[in-house]
C-alpha cells in the first residue's frame, strides 16, 4: 500500500506513476525493479503554496485571452519584407501583395505603403513561398523559390514591368536571390535552415552541435556524452541561456543539469526540426529570460502531401578510434598502448505526416528510442582478499532485514531514452492558424556510486577520530546501485492571425512538467568498510581498500518535480512607415525538491573484522524536525512575468530604427521557513527570495543601408536584457535554513543489528525527531529581492555583398556589462589576519568541529547569495557566408574574445559557487577572466553536392573548429587562506629565491631554481611580485575537424533511401600531427572549473610568510574522448 499525504496534487500523480509511464529497456533491470523510497513510505510533504497571487494569475489570463485577437511576437514565424519599384527604380505605393506557402497552400497578403514597402509577417518559416505583386499600370509580378527565415524579415524586393514595356506576358517571373542583405538584422543573430540542419556534421546526433554553427558559441564538457554538451555564449554561464521549442521556454528549471536542459539527452529528434535560429542581442523587446543566447528550434508540420521517414543510426566500438585509457593517458599515447572499448549506441525512429483536411487541417508525428550500452564500469578494487571478502559476506548474510545484494564483477552501463512529438497545424481560415504540439521525453540512466572509486574518505563532520578515515581504491555492493529517471512533457498551442493587412497576431500558451527520480536497489543505510586488502585498477597491493554497501547516501530521498506554465500576448499595429508593438508574458513554476541525505544514516567500520564484530567507529544520522519544517522535501513557487511596448520606424527605404521598453517582475509566494534563532544571533534574515526584485529594460537598435542597392548595411543597439538563473540557486535557502534539520552522531545501541531492528524501517526510512535546541548546521540564504543576472549589451555591425561566389562578409562587435550577477560569500569565517603576500587568511574552517573557527560559532557554514556589479565581455567576429548555390556553400569565421567574471556559479550548490572559485582574498569582489571564456575560435563550414548518377545526390560536409583551449588557474592543492576549501588559493609569484614573502626552507636550492624556471616557461614570472590571476592562461589549442558524407538512392515512385556516415575528429584519423589530441587542466569539475596545482604551502602564522612545502605542478591531461575520432552510420527511408 502507498500512502502519501500532503503532497500537492499535481505532483501526487507523478509520484504514484512514474514508473508506470517508463518503457525503457532499463525498467526490467532487477535494480529498477526495485522500489523507490518515495514510493513505499508514509510521509508528510504539506505544501505552502500561497493564493495571495491567484488573483493576479487569472487577470493575466484572462488579459491574454482578451488580447488574443491582437498578438504577435516573431519567436516562431517569419516574415518577408522589400521594396516594390517600378523599372526605372522609383517605388510603387498601394501594391497588392501575395504570398502562397507552396507546401501547405497557406496565403498571405498585404498592400505596400506609402513608402512602397510591404510587410508579411507571421509566415510559417521556410518554404517555398511564391510572391505575387500587383499594381496598376503595371505587368503582374511574380518572385519564386522565396526561403523565409525564422524570427526575421528576409528582404526580398520586388520589380515591376510597365504595362506598356510587357506586352506579351501574363505575369514578370523572376527567382529570388539567395544573399539579399536581411534589412530586419540589428542584432547578432544567425539561422540554421532544413538544408543546413541536413548537412550539418553531428557528433552522436547533438543538439547543441546545432547551434555551435553561431561563431560566439561555444560547447563544453565535451569529455562525456557529446548530448550532453554545455552550451555558452559570449563568456556567459551555460546555464544563462534561454532554451526553447516552438517559441516555448524548455530550461531545466530547476537548473541541476549542465547542459540547461531537463532531459538526459536531446530534448527532441533532430528529425523532428525545420529551422533553428540563434539570437544574442534582440532589441525586440518581446524577448527576455537569457543572458546568454536565446535558442529557439521550430519543429516541422505537415504540409499537402504525405511525407513520412525511417531511419536507423549505429555507432559502435570497432568503429570508433582506439582509445587511450589509464591514469598516465601521456605516457601510454607515447607507448602506443591501446584497447577498443566496449560501445553500442543506436537511435531508431519514425517520421510521418500530411494533410487531414488538403489546404486546412496538417498533422506531424516523430517518434524515437536512444539506447546507449558503454563499457562495463570497472571496480576502483577489482580485487578483493579472499579473507577479507568472506569475513564480510558472512556477515551480510546474517543481517536478515536488509538485502544488501553481492559483489559484483562488473556494472554494465546500460542508458535509453525515447522520445515523442505530434503537431497539428490548422488553417481556421486563410487569416487564421492554430498550432498545437506535444512533446516528451523519458529516459534512464544507471549509476553506481562508489562502485569505481579510486579513493574513498568518509566524508562525514570532523566531530570523531574516525571521521576521516581515508580509504584508497574501492567497490560496492549492488544495493549501493541506483538510476536516474528524467521525464519531461510538454504541451503548447498557438493562434496566428492576421486581423486587417495592419493588424497581425499571436497568443501563445505552454505547460511543461519536469519530473527527475532516483529509484535505488535497496532501502537502507550506507555501510563503509575501510582497511580491505586487494588489488586496485593499477594492479597494485593496497591494504586500505574499500567495500560500501547500502543505499547510497545522497539518494536517501531524491526527487525534483517542476510544472510550469506560460501565456504570452502581444499586439502589433502598423501604421504608415510605423509598426507599434505592445504586450506581455508570465512564467509560473511550481518546483518539489526532496533532498534528504544521509537519512538512512551511515556507518563507517574500520577493518572488516569491525564488521564481523559488528563494532562501527563512526555513525551519521540526518534528522527531520517536521513540526519546524513542515515538509520533508522544499516546496516553492515563483514567477517571472514581463510587459513591454515598442516602435519600429522605417525612417527611409535605407534606415530603420527600433525603440522599445520593457519592465520585468519576480515574485515568488513562498519563503524559506524563518529560522528567529538565526536571525537573533547574526541579525540577518534567511527567507529572502526574489520576490519584489523588478528591472526596466530599455532597447534602441537601427539598421542603415548605405547605398540603395543594400549592398553594404550598418546596423547595431543596445539594450539591457534581464535573464534567468537555476531555481537551485535559491532552493537551498530553502533546505538549509539551519533549522528542522539536525545531525545526531551517537553510536546506536546494538551497532548496526540493533539500528536495524529498533531504529529503522524501511517502510518509513526518514529519520524523523524532535530538534532539542539547535544543534550546529550549514545556512543558506539569499538577499532579499534578489535580482536574476542582468546585463546591457551592445553591438555594431556591418555586412557587404560580395561582386563574387554570391557571397557576403560581415564583421560584428558585441559588448556586454553584467549589471546584476549572483555572488556566495561565507559570512561565518573569521579572519586571523593578513599574510604576507597581502591575502586575508583565517582561524579555520567553519565547518569543522571547532566552533572558535566560527564567527559565529552556533553555526557551521553560512552561505549568502547576493547580487553585486562585476564582469563584461568583449567579442568581435569576421565572417564570410556563401549560402548554397550551384551546389556548393561555404561558412568562414573567427572570433575573438574577452570576458570577466568575478564568480562562475557552475555548481548547483551555494557551497559549491563559493568553494570552487578561485580567489586571491576570500569574500572579496575580485573579477578575472571568465571560466566559459573563449580567446579565439575559427569555424570553416563548406558543403559540396554532387550528382554523379542521374537523380541521385551525393552530400559532403566539412565542419573545422580551432580554439584556444579552456582558461585555467594556477593554485595551491592544500588550503592555504584556512577557509576550509583546498585547491582554489591562487598562487603568489616570487620575485626570486630570496623574496621576503616566502618561506623556502622546506625545498633545496635546486628544487627553488626549478620552481623559478618552472613559473618562468610557464608564464607566471611576469606576476612576479604579485599573484597569478584567475584563468590568467590557457590550455593548448584545440584543433577538431568532422566530416558528413550522405548518399540519396532513388527508389519506386516517390520514395528513395539515404545513407549517411557523420565522421568525429575526422581530422585525427588523418593526421596526429595536425590535428593532437585534445588536453585540458587536470583538475577540473563540472569542466568549468580548470586548475593546475602546484603543491602545498601555509601561512606562518607569526610573520604571515607563505611556507612552500612541496612544489609539483601538474601536467596537462589528455581527454581521451575528445580526441578520439568515431563513426557514426544511419540509413533513412523516406516516402
Amino acid at each position: 500500500m502507498v500512502i502519501i499525504a500532503g503532497v500537492p496534487d499535481h505532483f501526487r500523480h507523478e509520484i504514484l506513476t512514474h514508473r508506470m509511464h517508463s518503457a525503457l529497456d532499463m525498467r526490467q533491470s532487477p535494480q529498477s525493479l526495485l522500489p523507490s523510497p518515495i514510493e513505499t513510505m508514509n510521509i508528510n510533504l504539506t505544501p505552502k503554496l500561497g493564493q495571495s497571487r491567484g488573483f493576479f494569475r487569472v487577470a493575466c489570463l484572462f488579459l491574454g485571452l482578451a488580447l488574443a485577437p491582437f498578438a504577435f511576437a516573431q519567436v516562431v514565424t517569419a516574415g518577408l519584407t522589400g521594396f516594390v519599384r517600378g523599372n526605372s527604380g522609383q517605388t510603387v505605393p498601394g501594391a497588392a501583395v501575395t504570398a502562397v506557402h507552396i507546401p501547405t497552400g497557406t496565403t498571405y497578403t498585404a498592400v505596400t505603403n506609402a513608402s512602397g514597402r510591404y510587410s508579411l509577417r507571421s509566415l510559417i518559416p521556410g518554404g517555398p513561398y511564391t510572391v505575387t505583386v500587383k499594381s496598376e499600370g503595371f505587368k503582374a509580378s511574380e518572385l519564386s523559390d522565396v526561403q523565409a527565415e525564422l524570427g526575421a524579415e528576409t528582404e526580398a524586393p520586388i520589380t515591376l514591368q510597365a504595362s506598356s514595356d510587357v506586352v506579351s506576358l501574363d505575369k514578370y517571373v523572376v527567382q529570388a536571390e539567395a544573399n539579399q542583405l536581411d534589412s530586419s538584422a540589428i542584432g547578432p543573430a544567425s539561422v540554421l535552415t532544413l538544408a543546413g540542419i541536413e548537412a550539418k556534421s553531428t557528433s552522436q546526433r547533438s543538439f547543441a552541435d546545432l547551434f555551435s554553427v553561431s561563431p560566439v558559441i561555444t560547447l563544453r564538457a565535451l569529455s562525456g556524452d557529446r548530448e550532453e554538451a554545455q552550451i555558452t555564449a559570449l563568456g556567459q554561464n551555460n546555464r544563462y541561456n534561454s532554451i526553447m521549442i516552438d517559441g516555448n521556454r524548455i530550461n531545466d528549471v530547476f537548473g541541476l543539469n549542465g547542459t540547461g536542459l531537463a532531459s538526459f539527452f536531446n530534448p527532441l529528434s533532430l528529425d523532428a526540426l525545420e529551422q533553428i535560429s540563434i539570437k544574442l542581442a534582440p532589441y525586440d523587446a518581446y524577448y527576455s529570460g537569457f543572458t546568454g543566447a536565446a535558442l529557439n528550434a521550430v519543429t516541422k508540420s505537415g504540409t499537402n502531401k504525405f511525407k513520412g521517414s525511417a531511419y536507423y543510426i549505429f555507432s559502435g566500438d570497432h568503429l570508433a578510434g582506439l582509445q587511450t585509457q589509464g591514469p598516465d593517458a601521456r605516457a601510454l599515447v607515447t607507448a602506443g598502448t591501446k584497447f577498443v572499448p566496449r560501445l553500442e549506441r543506436t537511435t531508431k525512429g519514425l517520421t510521418f505526416g500530411g494533410p487531414l483536411w488538403k489546404d486546412h487541417v496538417f498533422f506531424f508525428l516523430n517518434w524515437e528510442k536512444f539506447s546507449r550500452l558503454g563499457s562495463p564500469n570497472s571496480a576502483g578494487l577489482p580485487g578483493v582478499s579472499g579473507s577479507d571478502l568472506a569475513l564480510i559476506t558472512s556477515r551480510v548474510a546474517q543481517i536478515s532485514k536488509v538485502k544488501y545484494g553481492s559483489l559484483g564483477g562488473n556494472a554494465a552501463s546500460k542508458a535509453a531514452e525515447e522520445k515523442k512529438l505530434l503537431k497539428l497545424d490548422w488553417n481556421i481560415t486563410g487569416l487564421h492558424r492554430l498550432s498545437l504540439r506535444y512533446s516528451s521525453t523519458e529516459g534512464e540512466v544507471p549509476q553506481f556510486g562508489s562502485f569505481t572509486s579510486t579513493s574513498i574518505g568518509s566524508g562525514l563532520n570532523n566531530n570523531s577520530a574516525f571521521a576521516n578515515l581515508v580509504g584508497g581504491a574501492g567497490t560496492a555492493f549492488d544495493s549501493h546501485f541506483y538510476a536516474q529517471q528524467r521525464k519531461e512533457e510538454s504541451y503548447s498551442a498557438q493562434v496566428v492571425s492576421q486581423w486587417t493587412p495592419d493588424i497581425k497576431s499571436t497568443v501563445t500558451y505552454s505547460s511543461v512538467k519536469q519530473n527527475q527520480y532516483t529509484p535505488t536497489a535497496s532501502i537502507a543505510p550506507e555501510i563503509d568498510i575501510f582497511g580491505v586488502s586487494g588489488v586496485n585498477q593499477l594492479g597494485a597491493a593496497v591494504t586500505n581498500g574499500v567495500i560500501v554497501m547500502g543505499t547510497e547516501r545522497f539518494r536517501h530521498g531524491n526527487q525534483i518535480n517542476v510544472d510550469s506554465k506560460s501565456y504570452s500576448t502581444s499586439v502589433d499595429y502598423s501604421r504608415g512607415n510605423f509598426t507599434y508593438t505592445t504586450g506581455f508574458n508570465v512564467e509560473q513554476s511550481d518546483l518539489f525538491n526532496l533532498f534528504r541525505q544521509l537519512s538512512y544514516g551511515v556507518f563507517n567500520y574500520a577493518t572488516p573484522t569491525d564488521f564481523l564484530n559488528d563494532n562501527p567507529r563512526f555513525f551519521q544520522r540526518n534528522f527531520t524536525d517536521l513540526a519546524l519544517k513542515g515538509t520533508y522535501g522544499d516546496v516553492s513557487q515563483w514567477t517571472q512575468s514581463g510587459v513591454f511596448g515598442q516602435v519600429k520606424w522605417d525612417v527611409s527605404s535605407r534606415l530603420t530604427v527600433n525603440g522599445g521598453l520593457r519592465y520585468d517582475w519576480s515574485m515568488s509566494d513562498t519563503r524559506p521557513v524563518l529560522n528567529k534563532q538565526f536571525l537573533a544571533d547574526t541579525g540577518r534574515r534567511n527567507d529572502g527570495t526574489v520576490d519584489g526584485a523588478s528591472e526596466v529594460s530599455p532597447r534602441l537598435g537601427f539598421n542603415w543601408s548605405v547605398n540603395e542597392e543594400r549592398s553594404l548595411q550598418l546596423r547595431g543597439g543596445a539594450g539591457y536584457f534581464v535573464g534567468r538563473a537555476p531555481w537551485v540557486f535559491w532552493s537551498n535557502s530553502y533546505g538549509a535554513t539551519g533549522a528542522g534539520t539536525y545531525t545526531t552522531t551517537t553510536l546506536p545501541t546494538g551497532g548496526l543489528t540493533g539500528y536495524l531492528a529498533n531504529s529503522f524501517d524501511p517502510a518509513n526510512p526518514f529519520g524523523t525527531g524532535t530538534q532539542n535546541g539547535l544543534s550546529r548546521a550549514d545556512v543558506n540564504l539569499a538577499d532579499d529581492k534578489t535580482h536574476m543576472p542582468s546585463l546591457w549589451r551592445m553591438n555594431l555591425g556591418a555586412d557587404q555583398k560580395l561582386p563574387f561566389f554570391a557571397s557576403t562578409i560581415s564583421i560584428e562587435a558585441i559588448h556586454s556589462i553584467n549589471d546584476h550577477t549572483l555572488f556566495v560569500t561565507n559570512e561565518n569565517l573569521f579572519a586571523k589576519g593578513v599574510a604576507a603576500d597581502g591575502r586575508t587568511y583565517f582561524q579555520g574552517s567553519p565547518g569543522s568541529s571547532n566552533a572558535t573557527f566560527a564567527k559565529y560559532p552556533n553555526y557551521f557554514n553560512i552561505y549568502r547569495t547576493s547580487n553585486v556589479r562585476a564582469g563584461q565581455s568583449t567579442y568581435v567576429t569576421f565572417s564570410w557566408d556563401r549560402p548554397l548555390k550551384n551546389n556548393w556553400a561555404v561558412n568562414v569565421n573567427y572570433t575573438r574574445g574577452r570576458s570577466t567574471e568575478a564568480q562562475a556559479s557552475g555548481q548547483t550548490t551555494a557551497s559549491g559557487a563559493w568553494q570552487r572559485n578561485a580567489i586571491f582574498n576570500q569574500g572579496r569582489v575580485e573579477t578575472g577572466t571568465s571560466d566559459f571564456e573563449v580567446k579565439n575560435r575559427v569555424q570553416v563550414n563548406m558543403s559540396r553536392k554532387f550528382n554523379f548518377l542521374k537523380k541521385s545526390s551525393t552530400l559532403v560536409s566539412l565542419n573545422y573548429e580551432g580554439r584556444t583551449g579552456s582558461p585555467y588557474s594556477f593554485a595551491y592543492s592544500g588550503d592555504l587562506n584556512q577557509d576550509g576549501f583546498a585547491g582554489n588559493d591562487l598562487v603568489a609569484v616570487p620575485t626570486g629565491a630570496s623574496d621576503s614573502r616566502f618561506d623556502f626552507s622546506a625545498l633545496s636550492a635546486a628544487q627553488v631554481q626549478s620552481m623559478l624556471d618552472f613559473m618562468g616557461a610557464n608564464g607566471l614570472s611576469k606576476y612576479a611580485g604579485s599573484y597569478a590571476p584567475k584563468n590568467a592562461f590557457y590550455a593548448p589549442w584545440v584543433n577538431k575537424l568532422d566530416l558528413r558524407i550522405s548518399q540519396d538512392i532513388p527508389l519506386h515512385w516517390s520514395a528513395k533511401l539515404k545513407l549517411f556516415m557523420d565522421f568525429t575528429n575526422f581530422g585525427n584519423f588523418i593526421s596526429k600531427e595536425l590535428f593532437n589530441y585534445t588536453e585540458r587542466a587536470p583538475s577540473t569539475v563540472n569542466d568549468v572549473f580548470d586548475r593546475r596545482l602546484v603543491g602545498n604551502a601555509t601561512i606562518d602564522n607569526t610573520n604571515g610568510k607563505i611556507k612552500v612545502a612541496t612544489f609539483t605542478p601538474t601536467d596537462f591531461l589528455i581527454d581521451n574522448t575528445m580526441s578520439r575520432w568515431r563513426i557514426q552510420v544511419g540509413a533513412k527511408l523516406e516516402f
